[in-house]
């Protein structure tokens, strides 16, 4: 009989502690949240009026023609004068567009050269007056520069192209 006693009493201590471990595992508790995306309008960007520093007369010195973001131009330095028949004089007009109320940079050339076959002049001190916010989904702005006039610069339609490049914050 003790050794009924006994293995009964054992079968109990182990029923007793496989149920124990038993409750322990049902302790666990699990949460949940849900993951969500916003895909967005890609900023993009339109070029509408090309810059044009108009009609330039050369001198035997070196200068240089701003063009600023309102497109007004002056002459600095040197001897070289901008005639009265001025040609198309404009500052180049950009309009981004993109997600409403979101905040954006620009980048400009830092220079870039522009030619008549071999001749050839610099554009540089490229500026914009962009306010960096996309009000309403989109804004205009313009872009001015400075270009270097050599001294004696032959005669020609000088071309170039820039890049404008806008990215969102």
């Amino acid at each position: 009989m003790k050794t009924t006693i006994l293995k009964f009493f054992t079968l109990s201590v182990a029923i007793f502690a496989f149920s124990t471990i038993s409750f322990g595992q049902a302790n666990n508790a699990t949460g949940t949240a849900q993951a969500a995306a916003n895909i967005v309008t890609p900023i993009s960007i339109t070029k509408n009026v090309d810059l044009n520093f108009g009609n330039i007369a050369a001198a035997s010195t070196a200068f240089t023609v701003e063009l600023d973001e309102s497109g007004t131009r002056t002459s600095n330095g040197g001897t070289g004068t901008l005639p009265s028949v001025t040609g198309t004089v404009t500052a180049a007009e950009f309009t981004a567009s993109g997600l409403t109320g979101a905040t954006y940079a620009v980048t400009l050339p830092s220079s870039i050269t522009i030619t008549d076959g071999t001749n050839n002049m610099t554009v540089d001190d490229f500026n914009s007056n962009a306010t960096l916010t996309l009000t309403g989904g989109s804004e205009t702005f313009n872009v001015g520069a400075t270009l270097n006039v050599g001294a004696n610069q032959v005669a020609g339609a000088y071309t170039g192209t820039f890049n404008v490049v806008v990215n969102y914050n």
